[in-house]
């Protein structure tokens, strides 16, 4: 969910806001959090296709795989390096589901070293209606395209994993694992796990911020009304957009629904400012 921003401090903090404390840190966080998306207890087996095809958006599948889930290249600098989205409608049959379960929620796979920007770290909090839907989904997909080849490093490549442009999902999943975002009792789970399976991509494994992101203690500080239409639209009230956050919002947060954007809402706005360094 890639939700990517440049979001920076406006406004004065929302008046019903309670301090955040540092990211929980613990030795045996559970991969897959206390929640799921609204529709995750599908009564049929199309109910369930269905909610694993939101996901997919949701979560960015989309922005990576392409569209139609057959892949393309991020790079193919054959001196640099290139990286290529796998072609999921060819590849989903060489996979079981317990190895598709453990490529996304460890970044592990079976035949391969390393997973270039899979965000397993984020995907590894899914709860477990929530993954058997995404890949009931995937598998419905009917093999069409080419196969790209497998990703190689070079020059160019290291620089985007030294600056934190991609990475190399194994590195960040037990990082993930051990800080979650605050938590802020059970009125606000649907909301802290929504940000957890789709802001902390960017904005850190408990929301503290990253290199590409600030923190959302900032972001909550702009205000219910303008976080809404940021969430909506990626642009703030004066019709500047914000960065990519853009395409974030209308390619994958659009497809949220109103109760778990409501949710979102919610929680972010229970979240403080930063501490100010003395």
């Amino acid at each position: 969910m890639r939700p990517f921003s440049c979001l920076t401090l406006a406004g004065l903090l929302a008046g019903c806001t309670m301090p955040v404390e540092e990211p929980v840190a613990l030795e045996t966080a559970p991969a897959a959090m206390p929640a799921s998306f609204v529709g995750a207890e599908a009564a049929t087996s199309d109910a369930k296709r269905d909610h694993g095809k939101r996901l997919s958006v949701v979560l960015g599948c989309n922005s990576c795989h392409g569209a139609d889930y057959r892949g393309g290249n991020y790079s193919d600098d054959p001196d640099g390096g290139f990286i290529f989205a796998s072609n999921l409608t060819r590849r989903m049959a060489d996979l079981s589901d317990d190895q598709l379960v453990r490529l996304m929620r460890e970044g592990v796979h079976p035949r391969r070293d390393a997973l270039w920007y899979m965000p397993a770290k984020t995907l590894q909090r899914l709860s477990a209606p929530d993954m058997d839907a995404l890949i009931a989904f995937l598998r419905t997909l009917e093999p069409a395209g080419r196969d790209w080849p497998l990703p190689r490093g070079g020059e160019a490549t290291e620089a985007l994993l030294d600056y934190g442009i991609i990475d190399q999902s194994p590195a960040l999943v037990e990082e993930y694992r051990r800080k979650l975002p605050p938590d802020r009792g059970d009125a606000m789970a649907l909301g802290r796990y929504v940000a957890a399976v789709t802001c902390s991509e960017c904005h850190g494994a408990g929301l503290q911020g990253s290199s590409s992101a600030p923190p959302l203690t900032e972001v909550a500080a702009m205000g219910r009304e303008r976080l809404a239409m940021l969430l909506r639209t990626g642009t703030r009230d004066d019709g500047m957009s914000h960065g990519v956050m853009k395409f974030v919002a209308v390619r994958n947060l659009s497809s949220l629904k109103d109760a778990e954007r409501d949710a979102l809402l919610d929680y972010l706005m229970t979240l403080g400012p930063p501490e100010i360094a003395e």
